[in-house]
């Protein structure tokens, strides 16, 4: 038996200020006999701007994915065509660097994304001034080269013990594994694996963060084995109410557009011992 939890807890996200906004965009037709359509980079850069795609995990254009070109004091907004593509206005000298967002939906909500870069140096600052070709591409797992412990995924928080017996809680060298079964597909369509994880029990009242879970809906439970090899089932769930199975769905982030980190809110459960 298991039940579905939403739990809203936040991400620390911030929006950076603005001075100016404009979008520059050539529409394209898309090939509708493809389900795959080749992304192809502009022929030519203009100088002084930036120009490239965006691309969904399979490759496909992601039309109306928002760019942001920017420095430390100003941003530049355009939006891709149909095709995916988007060039930037003409730039002021000085460095710039591109990051990107599409607003995705999944199980009845929308979620405003981090878009990945193919390399890492593509994060990197950038003069303009020969024309500067910036593609991404969305990555729903791996770290996000510019924000230090920040990854594509989400990140679940589990936590030890409700805190209303502390005979219930774990002990300390306990090894928790915790499994998590995609029950649909996940947010970009694919069909996932099962992940297996696993952590060794500080103190009785600790926290745990696994980091880097394609954003998904799953079945998760959570199995105690002690340093004597003795193995139990735990109760998995919110505060209230733990179970020895829970279904999961990650949820989308407070903010929007602007949101530097994944996207994603931080998915918090309890485990208890099973009595």
């Amino acid at each position: 038996m298991f039940k579905h939890i939403f739990l809203k807890l936040s991400l620390g996200a911030f929006l950076m200020s603005a001075c100016m906004l404009t979008a520059c965009e050539k529409d394209g037709p898309i090939d509708e006999t493809d389900p795959n359509p080749p992304v192809e980079e502009p022929a030519d850069t203009k100088a002084g701007t930036v120009s490239g795609s965006v691309v969904d995990s399979q490759g496909r254009p992601i039309a109306g994915a928002r760019v942001r070109i920017e420095n430390d004091w100003s941003y530049y907004d355009v939006s891709t065509n149909a095709a995916g593509k988007y060039t930037s206005p003409t730039l002021p000298p000085g460095g710039f660097r591109a990051v990107a967002w599409a607003t995705i939906p999944y199980q009845g909500q929308d979620y405003t994304l981090r878009m990945g870069m193919p390399q890492a140096s593509d994060y990197d600052y950038f003069d303009a001034k020969n024309g500067v070709v910036r593609n991404f591409k969305w990555q729903i797992s791996g770290p996000i080269p510019d924000r230090e412990g920040a990854y594509f995924g989400a990140t679940l928080e589990l936590m030890s013990g409700t805190g209303s017996i502390w005979d219930e809680r774990m002990n300390p060298g306990d090894n928790v594994y915790v499994t998590l079964k995609p029950t649909i597909p996940l947010i970009d369509g694919s069909i996932g694996e099962v992940i297996e994880r696993s952590f060794t029990i500080q103190s009785g009242n600790d926290t745990y963060l696994l980091h880097d879970i394609p954003a998904g809906q799953y079945e998760i439970s959570c199995i105690r084995v002690t340093p004597d090899n003795y193995q139990e089932q735990l109760l998995i769930g919110t505060f209230s109410q733990q179970w020895e199975a829970a279904l999961i769905t990650f949820q989308p982030g407070e903010y929007g557009i602007g949101t530097y980190e994944n996207g994603l809110k931080r998915l918090s459960l309890y485990m208890n011992l099973n009595r």
